[in-house]
Order: structure tokens, then C-alpha cells, then sequence
């Protein structure tokens, strides 16, 4: 609706303007049970934890070779084992 159509009606503007509402600035904070806690515990963003390695292009490389590495490693114990 039209902000004019209230004035238009001047039954409904006198009842109207008895009633004075104040609109508070800032939302109030509701207490928020520990199930809205979690949910808004899941839904935050997180921090990258590979973010300082991937910026750098060492980090970058080390990202790449490390599982590589690795894998390697694991596979040369494993020969090494059954032998």
C-alpha cells in the first residue's frame, strides 16, 4: 500500500495517529538457544589453513610434491616390508 492512501481515509488517519511507535535503531539481541548457536557455529566462514602456503609459489610447489612424496614413501616401505 501507498503512504497516501492513509491520508486519504480520515477515519483511519485519526485512529492512526493516536498510536506513537518507536522503531529502535539497533535490533534487539534475542537470547539464542544452543541449537541456534550450533547452526550459526556451522554456517560461519572458515580460515583457510593452506592459505599462507599457497600464496607463495615455494608453498605453492610444497603443496604439490608433499602428497607426491609421500605417496612414494609409503609405497617403498610397503616393498620394503614384503621382501
Amino acid at each position: 500500500m501507498l503512504k497516501d492512501e492513509f491520508n486519504k481515509e480520515d477515519t483511519l488517519k485519526k485512529e492512526l495517529d493516536q498510536f506513537q511507535v518507536i522503531i529502535p535503531e539497533q535490533k534487539l539481541r534475542q537470547k539464542q538457544t544452543s541449537w541456534q548457536r550450533f547452526i550459526h557455529y556451522l554456517a560461519s566462514p572458515a580460515k583457510d589453513p593452506l592459505e599462507k602456503a599457497t600464496v607463495t609459489l615455494t608453498g605453492l610447489n610444497l603443496t604439490r610434491m608433499v602428497p607426491l612424496a609421500l605417496g612414494v614413501g609409503v609405497s617403498i616401505i610397503q616393498l620394503w616390508i614384503h621382501m
